[in-house]
């Protein structure tokens, strides 16, 4: 029989494991308790479950009882096996864990742990880093750790704990002491199963910061490196006889130093027909441009587009400064009404939208504020609830519907660009732009701004309303400018927008609007660019060119389980000759089952447009001399899968039929071939009833580690076609250079030596390459982004001592992320001391640098990692020197097997350091 338990021990599987990966080596967890097996058979010969409460901090394991009497007299050992038995016990060290503050996750990183003279542990942290966590922080003085003393705890390499980028808490103050003595009220509480730090704090010593805030010195700068996208596509194609060829190849290439970040685009077209062949290379754009985190902007210089949310787009060559919202947290960017309410007492306030609750607080009786809601839908009123104390619950409505130009209340936003026209082949206009936007109240947001050049003037000022029955937008435009023949002309030019929800009816106008502009009224490209087409004999025409009115609408109007209507239209008229311009789109969608259908009425109807015939690369101009076309379509399609599974293919088809086309029918079949989910495909057949044309077609897709490649083939009556492709982009750094699918402004680079065969989770297939590197294709931009790798495939004689990684990026940054790896032999050793007896249970196992890698577990087995192919360990069971011992190994020509298994004698330490000496 087992003698009654005295003590209780909380989930022994998990903290007698983690007590063998001290001094940040958690990755061997998974190790030792999956090879040894020797947690749960240990806890029963030592334990017996007892009834007792669990506490909040602790997992919902059964709870045990060590004794060390047990023990005593036993072949198991001495050590300190009753080490165990405390609640969210630590012993003194360095641990890489997870930090909570009030159940939110703010970091993983190494934290120290000292003990009191009367032996408690306690996690040091310091002053900067609990300021960056929000907390109100009383400075630790000498008396207020007088009683603490640094633990004689076991030294770590640097290289042994990977880079934490946030926050700044790497550099801890030699004296720091329990946190309830800085911050009151304030607790800890370590949970070593998940070696996961639970911060407690009072609201009161917390300060109001909005939710989803970055700390500025948090952010990453990134490194100095070089990086190419590339996007490759030949076609080919034989038409009756008539042969072409194309070629595209277009890069996106840049160089990041500092803040600064170097941006050039460009693109390469080649065209081989029996007219003849020609090539040319387009600079598209060269800029570059930094972060002002001090001003929440950014600063561009070169040559790039203006943002056109006021005024309309312009590609210029200058400099351009600009608020940049990505710096504001989720919580503040975009529009969301402030919530004023009272409370009476302690209260629970809850905010909804459309049935959904978004927002959860407790606020102090009084008055309260909530100016910190995430922007879920610019439509639907908010409903929020007051659930006080005493039971009472009180609702009131607050209206929320907003067009895009809508701020928060005291929000702002401003642009400036000074520079020159570079889109206008003929034209070396000179131009300033200004804008500015702020929100008033939460129905009222102001704009305004102003645009002008030499022969060019235009201001404008606008107002969004946000009332019960949808947001308004209102703006008013004047220009001044020489017209095509040199004459001035102005004119105005004003609009009106509208947004709201119906919830009565569920009709949603996501947005509808209507402009009228007077005939004098000129936007600046088209000015421009009618005076250089007079010049050279020709009339200009494009989508904007004296447009007289425009209006404009999309509709939703939801059916419950009969569906969906959609309606899209613009209809533009013009002051002249030219016909009306007509964009009409009608939709029903429906589902039976896992059966989608789609039943649409499209028309078109286009007026004559002339253009200059010069190139340029203003969006909506026209070819010199089209002629006006309309038609009208009826178009019905359906998509059924073909499976229920993540490879399922899915079968779809579409018959479409209109004015003077004849009726056309169209099937295909789309999937995906393999289980890593990287191989596309898609077949396809058409007819069409008028002419009596079929084609088939196909396409693959393979997304691989350092390229993305594809292929497609087409043949139908009198034609065949044939094309490739291919798309990635490479990084140049210190380290050499690494290939990737594809990078995005932001980025990150993986160092993971040791780590070769790695894959980057949610990298697009990105794996870690022979040199040890990989690329992390896209990081959010001023947000915490958690980056981990997977370890399928790795190299059997390496492992990580953490696969996650948190960085919190400048936008353009190109963040080196290093992940730290112990490479070397896996060992399982079966040892006795030198008595012959068993090595104690529990006892601590030290490589050559005295850092704790392992624990004994049950009858001597020592599970380690070393990096040596001969060395030796330590095994510390006691402080004195006849409570240790050490064992010699040597893995020379055992470099294929995945464990090396071997038995040894732990010999005393003076026999070991002798033996050491001689060789």
């Amino acid at each position: 029989m087992l003698r009654q338990p005295r003590k209780t021990v909380h989930s022994v599987n998990s903290r007698v494991a983690s007590t063998g990966v001290r001094s940040n080596r958690p990755s061997q967890v998974s190790i030792i308790v999956a090879t040894l097996g020797f947690a749960i058979p240990a806890c029963q010969a030592l334990a017996a479950p007892i009834p007792t409460a669990v506490e909040a901090s602790a997992s919902a394991a059964p709870t045990y009882t060590f004794d060390s009497e047990l023990l005593m007299g036993s072949s198991l050992g001495v050590a300190d096996i009753e080490r165990f038995n405390k609640v969210s016990s630590v012993d003194p060290g360095n641990y890489r864990v997870d930090i909570y503050v009030n159940d939110v996750f703010i970091s993983r990183q190494p934290v120290e742990f000292r003990s009191t003279d009367g032996g408690e542990v306690y996690p040091c942290l310091s002053d900067d880093f609990l300021t960056s966590t929000g907390m109100l922080v009383e400075s630790a003085t000498s008396s207020e750790v007088s009683g603490a003393s640094s633990a004689s705890t076991d030294s770590v390499p640097d290289e042994a704990m990977p880079a934490v980028h946030t926050p700044p808490a790497e550099a801890l103050p030699a004296l720091c002491g329990p946190l309830a003595q800085r911050v009151p009220g304030a607790s800890t509480a370590f949970d070593q199963s998940r070696l996961r730090l639970n911060i407690s704090v009072p609201h009161a010593q917390m300060k109001h910061v909005p939710r989803g805030s970055v700390d500025l010195a948090s952010l990453e700068a990134g490194q100095t490196m070089a990086y190419l996208n590339y996007d490759t596509n030949y076609y080919t194609s034989s038409a009756f006889g008539y042969k072409t060829n194309s070629l595209y190849a277009g890069i996106n290439a840049g160089l990041n130093i500092g803040l600064w970040r170097f941006h050039q685009q460009s693109a390469y077209t080649f065209n081989n027909s029996p007219a003849g062949s020609a090539g040319q290379w387009n600079n598209i754009r060269t800029y570059a441009e930094r972060p002002l985190p001090a001003w929440n902007s950014h600063l561009t210089v070169g040559q790039n587009f203006t943002g056109g949310n006021l005024l309309s787009s312009v590609g210029y060559t200058g400099f351009h400064i600009e608020t940049d919202d990505r710096m504001l947290p989720d919580s503040m960017r975009g529009y969301a009404p402030v919530v004023n309410g009272v409370a009476n007492t302690n209260a629970r306030v809850e905010v909804s939208q459309n049935g959904n609750v978004i927002y959860q607080t407790t606020v102090a009786p009084g008055p309260f504020s909530i100016n910190d809601l995430n922007p879920t839908s610019y439509q639907g009123d908010l409903t929020v609830r007051v659930f006080e104390a005493n039971g009472q619950v009180s609702t009131f409505t607050v209206p929320f519907s907003a067009v895009p130009n809508s701020l928060r209340p005291g929000a702002s936003h401003y642009s400036f660009t000074l520079g020159q026209v570079r889109q206008v082949e003929g034209s070396n206009a000179k131009f300033a732009d200004i804008t500015y936007e702020r929100g008033l109240t939460n129905m009222i947001t102001a704009n305004g701004g102003a645009r002008l050049s030499t022969d060019y003037q235009s201001v404008l000022a606008g107002v969004v309303f946000g009332t019960s029955f949808g947001a308004f937008g209102l703006n008013a435009a004047w220009s001044n400018a020489l017209d095509a023949q040199g004459n001035r002309v102005n004119g105005w030019r004003s609009s009106i927008n509208y947004s709201h929800t119906l919830q009565q009816t569920m009709t949603t106008f996501s947005l509808a609007g209507y402009r009228y502009s007077t005939k004098g009224y000129r936007d600046f490209l088209d000015a421009l660019s009618a005076r250089v087409a007079y010049q050279n004999g020709e009339t200009w025409s494009s989508g904007t060119y004296q447009q007289r009115d425009q209006f404009t609408v999309n509709v939703n109007q939801s059916l419950n389980q009969y569906g969906s209507l959609s309606l899209s239209a613009a209809i533009s008229s013009y002051y002249g000759s030219r016909p009306r311009d007509t964009q009409l789109q009608l939709s029903y969608n429906n589902h039976y089952r896992s059966i989608n259908y789609n039943l649409s009425f499209i028309r078109q109807q286009t007026g004559m447009l002339y253009g200059t015939g010069l190139p340029n690369l203003v969006s909506g101009s026209a070819q010199s001399g089209s002629s006006g076309q309309s038609s009208n379509t009826f178009m019905a399609t359906v998509s059924i899968p073909l499976g229920s599974g993540p490879r399922s293919a899915s079968l779809s088809g579409s018959v479409a039929t209109g004015t003077g086309q004849g009726t056309s029918f169209q099937t295909s079949v789309s999937g995906i071939a393999d289980t890593a989910q990287t191989l596309s495909y898609g077949l396809t057949a058409s007819a069409e009833t008028q002419n009596g044309a079929k084609s088939v077609s196909g396409n693959v897709q393979k997304n691989l580690s350092m390229v993305t490649m594809g292929a497609n083939y087409s043949q139908g009556n009198g034609f065949w076609q044939a094309g490739a492709n291919a798309r990635g982009a490479a990084v140049a750094h210190r380290g050499g250079v690494t290939f990737g699918p594809y990078l995005s402004d932001t980025f990150g680079l993986v160092e993971a030596k040791g780590a070769e065969g790695a894959t980057v989770r949610n990298g697009s297939g990105a794996r870690v390459d022979s040199f040890g590197y990989a690329i992390v294709p896209s990081l959010t931009p001023y947000r915490y982004n958690d980056v981990a790798l997977d370890t399928k495939g790795i190299n059997q004689n390496a492992e990580l001592t953490g696969n996650q990684i948190r960085v919190a990026p400048y936008a353009g940054s190109a963040v080196l992320l290093k992940f730290s790896t112990l490479t070397g032999h896996a060992l399982l050793i079966g040892a006795n001391r030198p008595e012959g007896e068993p090595l104690p249970l529990g006892a601590d196992v030290l490589d050559s640098t005295g850092a704790a890698i392992g624990m004994v577990g049950q009858g001597g087995q020592v599970y380690a990692r070393v990096p040596e192919d001969r060395g030796t360990l330590t095994v510390k069971w006691g402080e004195r020197r006849e409570d240790q011992c050490a064992i010699a190994y040597d893995t020379t020509g055992q470099d294929s097997a995945p464990i090396v298994r071997m038995s040894a004698r732990c010999t005393p330490l003076e026999s070991a350091e002798i033996q050491a000496a001689a060789r």
